[in-house]
């Protein structure tokens, strides 16, 4: 009992000793208000375009400092990215430092974001903070790729589809501020699905060679050259003569009479030529037309045949024994083009050597590979055909467009007529053609440009059955001398 009392005792004293020298202290400091900064005007949520022009201007009220003079702040505005793919040391990108934003071009990648911004009183180093979040579209996610001439330079621009409106983009590496800059003539562009996560958008021009870019920035790496897809010994800036995109991750790579094949999926890369006959022990000298399918037809130009390859393969086969016409043609292929025309066929337009006579051959890709029709066509459109400077095929009803010089016409095989569709007068028809994939898989494209001027213009055109008149649907205005379009789907 002792014990416990001197004890609590001495708690007492030290507890009073403690509140006596409290209340000693007491009115020793002296506190000032500091500057505080309200930071208001923002919304929760903002959405932007890519590579678009962005403006959001904070409202700053600050308590002790009525003009807010920048000289006494410093500014932070920087991005995280919300997709929970993002490894974190790439989650944060800085933007800006200024009191406002206000770029001229926004360059963050499509995707959302919590935007970030600081102000920082410079004299006490408190800082105040605000965060909202940024949905950034793209502006560049779909659309047509147009590549085409300025003035003797290639120059990539882009028909885009935004809120389901088409709008031209002159210029778009400029645009987006990609690191590639296109070097010599243009010679094509082709956009297909080449990887899972990377989706291809070719550019091959004579300075660059051939080339991907990154398909959401736009933005170049030297590793997206044709030449990293190769497994033989190429020069860095190797350029195809064109790459044939095939659905399911394929594509066929065409050069010098030679054809490469690619197919992802089987972890098959361009390679040893595929234009080799198994059955001769021969490589033969390929023409530059790629008719694919489950069965894809190729034409053997030194013995004037048509030939197979089949999905997956690494050699080419010898065409079976047909009812309609002999694959061992004798002919010169003048064009070969796979159609969606009754549920897929390959049209060939064949010319005979001898007497220049003229033939259509049409040819079902499947598994069993069949003869469609065969027949000749009437002299007076093989002269226009033999002329002729492009050919398409109409996906719907098979008719043959092709142009002689600023002249369009139609080829009906079976009415084995053919009618003038479209009449530039003096002008250049540069481009023809039916896009593979929707929304222009059934329109007519032409590009043209006057020959008076290096001024291009683009028209999509419907295309009537029983031969009615085109029917014209959009026309751009703005483009060089178009050389080459691709649809990019995403």
């Amino acid at each position: 009992m002792f014990r416990y009392i001197k004890y609590s005792s001495l708690c007492s004293l030290i507890a009073l000793v403690l509140l006596f020298s409290c209340s000693k202290d007491l009115g020793n400091y002296d506190y000032k208000d500091i500057n505080e900064i309200q930071i208001t005007g923002l919304d929760s949520t903002y959405v932007s375009l890519f590579g678009e022009p962005i403006k959001i201007i904070p409202e700053l009220d600050f308590s002790q400092d009525s003009e807010g003079a920048d000289s006494n702040y410093t500014y932070e505005w920087f991005a995280i990215n919300q997709d929970l793919s993002t490894l974190n040391a790439d989650k944060r990108t800085d933007i800006v430092n200024t009191r406002n934003l206000d770029l001229e071009s926004l360059l963050l990648p499509p995707g959302n974001y919590d935007i970030n911004y600081n102000v920082t009183d410079t004299n006490t180093g408190v800082q105040w903070h605000k965060t909202f979040t940024l949905i950034v579209e793209s502006s560049i996610q779909k659309g047509l790729m147009v590549l085409n001439d300025v003035q003797g330079k290639a120059r990539l621009d882009m028909i885009s589809l935004v809120n389901e409106e088409y709008n031209p983009i002159y210029d778009v590496l400029d645009y987006t501020g990609s690191s590639l800059t296109l070097e010599g003539a243009p010679i094509n562009v082709a956009c297909y699905a080449y990887d899972y996560q990377f989706y291809g958008v070719y550019v091959n021009t004579t300075g660059n060679g051939t080339t991907k870019i990154h398909p959401e920035s736009f933005d170049w790496d030297n590793t997206y050259r044709l030449s990293f897809e190769m497994l033989t010994n190429v020069p860095t800036d190797y350029g195809a003569d064109f790459i044939e995109p095939v659905e399911g991750l394929q594509s066929f790579m065409y050069k010098d009479g030679d054809i490469f094949y690619y197919y992802r999926t089987r972890s098959i890369r361009y390679g040893v030529p595929i234009n080799f006959i198994e059955a001769d022990n021969a490589k033969f000298n390929a023409a530059p037309f790629i008719g694919y399918g489950d069965v894809t037809v190729l034409y053997d130009v030194d013995k004037k045949r048509f030939v197979r390859f089949t999905e997956g393969g690494s050699v080419s086969f010898e065409m079976p024994t047909g009812d309609l016409f002999d694959y061992n043609t004798g002919k010169d292929l003048i064009y070969m083009a796979k159609s969606s025309y009754n549920g897929g066929e390959v049209f060939a337009i064949l010319k005979d050597p001898s007497d220049a006579k003229f033939y259509l051959a049409r040819i079902r890709s499947r598994r069993n590979i069949r003869q469609q029709y065969y027949g000749e066509i009437p002299d007076e459109v093989a002269l226009q055909m033999d002329q002729a400077d492009q050919f398409a095929i109409s996906p719907d009803f098979g008719y043959i467009f092709y142009n002689v010089g600023g002249k369009v016409y139609e080829y009906d095989f079976n009415s084995q007529k053919s009618k003038l569709m479209i009449d530039k007068g003096a002008g250049n028809i540069t481009v023809l053609q039916f896009e593979r994939y929707a929304p222009y898989s059934k329109d007519l494209i032409v590009g043209s440009y006057d020959s008076g001027t290096t001024e291009g213009t683009i028209e999509v055109y419907k295309v009537p059955a029983v031969n009615g008149d085109l029917e014209l649907s959009q026309s751009y205005s703005g483009f060089g001398k178009v050389v080459s379009v691709a649809y990019k789907t995403e």
